[in-house]
């Protein structure tokens, strides 16, 4: 999952995006104002020692003073005898200020001048007392930052961002959480109350959730009672009328009869079978030897004379593969699509091979088999294709909308597709296995 798709990863990232530029703009004020804090300190000292510096040349022979320039030349300016002073055409607020300054301070004119020499702001052009011209270059300011600034705006960005984890993360786990709970509901299964801790909108809705996973375990065993309830209750009718038209004399609407009670059964049984496998989630893990459990199956159905055969087998009919399921539920899938594989084709082939690397069963047909357009539509609880599939029944629409919900109980997928030369072949494949 890509971080940005995530609520957490969009959130650091906005955080951390807002403290980066609000750091950076912090940056561009301190240094904006270092600048101007150095400015007015170089105004402040530059007049009273650019003076002393002209005084103490005053008092020096002239074959003196070129030893002493270096001595007096600063980290922001140098001294230069002897050189042109240009005109006064430098007219800034920076340049105005320095030579009134110097001005006030030497008693004398000072000019300003444009220099565009690298590194030199600009030439302050002054005389000393005998004339000779005085030459002040003032170099372009260079700003320092103390080792610790950065080190303090790091440092402050890492507590931030920290921070800024901490936070989302404890606002987001909730919804993890929750989340987490929402996919792993499955009816019939206990799961853990989710904690009602944290801030108040977040235990409202942790309260919520637990809430309406209660309703709707009891909604799902108050619906699986009142089947069963139904389905008991429709024996006793179902009997006395089966009873009552064995009185009958017309052997054709006696037999017409029989077939529509024993319809009506096998519905009310599927539809029981359907609301029952909601809980087949409770029925206990355990290690199952696919082979055995299709030998017994097929076997069953063989001693009642029905036509189901075993085609191929895995590793041959000995060979142990073995997968971690729930049995129960896995013999209802193998019997399901069997008996839908009898029902619509008139016999059944069980295959188990390889599929897509996984161990599947395999039940095919030979019947009328299923549109593409079907496919997913007969996995819908009651639906059953336009015409009916078989003209004498049509069945219920539930045979394989129990194995489409009893599939993943069984760490399984159900997969439809068409077989060549005709008819239906269903695929239970598992996703994984030990031998």
């Amino acid at each position: 999952m890509k971080p940005l798709r995530t609520l957490f990863g969009r959130l650091v990232l906005i955080l951390l995006t807002s403290l980066l530029l609000a750091q950076a703009l912090t940056l561009v004020f301190v240094l904006a104002e270092r600048g101007l804090v150095m400015r007015d300190v170089m105004v402040s000292y530059l007049a009273a020692d650019v003076a002393s510096s002209a005084a103490m040349l005053d008092r020096l022979p002239a074959e003196e003073r070129p030893a002493w320039l270096p001595r007096l030349e600063r980290a922001n300016y140098r001294l230069a005898l002897g050189e042109a002073v240009g005109p006064d055409n430098n007219t800034t607020p920076l340049a105005l200020v320095l030579t009134s300054r110097l001005a006030q301070a030497l008693g004398q004119p000072v000019t300003a001048t444009h220099m565009p020499a690298p590194g030199v702001e600009m030439r302050l052009g002054l005389r000393l007392r005998d004339g000779t011209p005085l030459a002040v270059d003032l170099a372009q300011p260079r700003l320092r930052l103390s080792p610790w600034l950065l080190v303090t705006l790091a440092a402050q960005l890492a507590l931030l961002a920290a921070g800024c984890w901490f936070a989302v993360r404890q606002a987001t786990r909730p919804l993890a959480q929750l989340a987490d709970a929402a996919r792993t509901l499955e009816p019939g299964k206990p799961a853990p109350a989710l904690p009602h801790t944290g801030p108040r909108e977040v235990a409202d809705a942790a309260h919520a959730f637990d809430r309406m996973r209660q309703r709707i375990a009891e909604h799902l065993e108050e619906r699986s009672q009142m089947l069963g309830a139904i389905a008991h209750d429709l024996q006793t009718p179902v009997t006395r009328m089966r009873l009552r038209a064995d009185l009958l004399d017309d052997a054709t609407l006696r037999d017409k009869l029989h077939a529509d009670l024993g319809q009506m059964q096998h519905l009310v049984e599927q539809g029981l079978a359907y609301a029952r496998s909601a809980h087949a989630v409770q029925e206990s893990e355990a290690p199952t030897d696919l082979a055995a459990l299709l030998q017994s199956a097929v076997a069953d159905y063989q001693d009642a004379g029905q036509p189901v055969k075993v085609v191929g087998w895995l590793g041959g009919p000995d060979a142990a593969i073995v997968v971690r399921t729930r049995p129960q539920a896995l013999r209802r899938i193998v019997g399901n699509l069997i008996d839908n594989a009898l029902k619509f084709g008139g016999a059944a082939e069980v295959l188990l091979a390889v599929q897509d690397g996984r161990p599947a069963i395999t039940v095919q047909d030979r019947g009328p088999g299923i549109a593409a357009d079907q496919m997913d539509k007969v996995l819908q609880p009651f639906y059953r294709i336009e015409a009916s599939r078989n003209a004498a029944t049509g069945g219920t629409g539930l045979g394989l909308a129990i194995v489409q919900r009893l599939a993943p109980l069984c760490h399984a997928g159900l997969r439809l597709s068409p077989r060549d030369g005709g008819g239906l072949a269903a695929s239970v494949a598992f996703n994984d296995y030990y031998q």
